[in-house]
């Protein structure tokens, strides 16, 4: 691995900051403005959706917003927190020849088991589903798991539970408040 100097390191953390913001804030707030969308609700969900991910969804329905714009807002700021900390994980391995050894020696480690090299990718989808993005993308960068197909198949967990957790909040805040929902 090619050890990276501090120039190309910050340059790297800057760019994996934007994208990260880019498609977990900026994203979400285009159909909101194009659309009529409330921002103030938006960005509670978008705040919400970095601390409790799925477990966002019933703010954005408590909001007002329709469900199809809260699974829109919390898959794109999923995807922007998983990419934006692969990234940044990814600079901090090509900085540190302490990390860039301990990068080495965990892939070494995994290639001797063949069950955990050819379906360990696999465990995301239970991962995402009771841990969370916040232990996925860390988990991808040190078993050197390709960025998107580990992106995948967070999503993959993330989507049931995000459907699941919409449903849950339509139905529940119906009963709470009838005629509102």
């Amino acid at each position: 691995m090619e050890l990276w100097n501090r120039y190309i390191f910050l340059q790297h953390i800057v760019v994996a900051l934007a994208r990260g913001m880019l498609i977990a804030i900026v994203l979400p707030l285009i159909p909101a403005v194009i659309f009529g969308y409330p921002l103030l609700p938006t960005l509670a969900v978008i705040g919400s959706g970095f601390l409790l991910e799925y477990g966002a969804a019933p703010v954005g329905i408590a909001l007002g917003l329709t469900p199809l714009f809260v699974f829109w807002v919390l898959m794109c700021t999923e995807i922007g927190i998983f990419l934006g900390l692969f990234d940044i994980f990814d600079s901090i391995g090509h900085t540190s020849p302490p990390v860039a050894g301990f990068l080495e020696k965990s892939r070494h480690f995994i290639q001797k088991f063949s069950l955990a090299e050819r379906y360990g990718i696999l465990g995301l989808i239970p991962c995402e589903i009771i841990i969370g993005v916040y232990a996925n993308a860390p988990v991808s960068w040190v078993l050197g798991w390709h960025k998107y197909r580990s992106l995948a198949l967070t999503m993959a967990g993330y989507i049931p539970s995000l459907v699941l957790t919409i449903l849950v909040s339509i139905g529940l805040l119906g009963l709470t408040f009838p005629g509102r929902f």
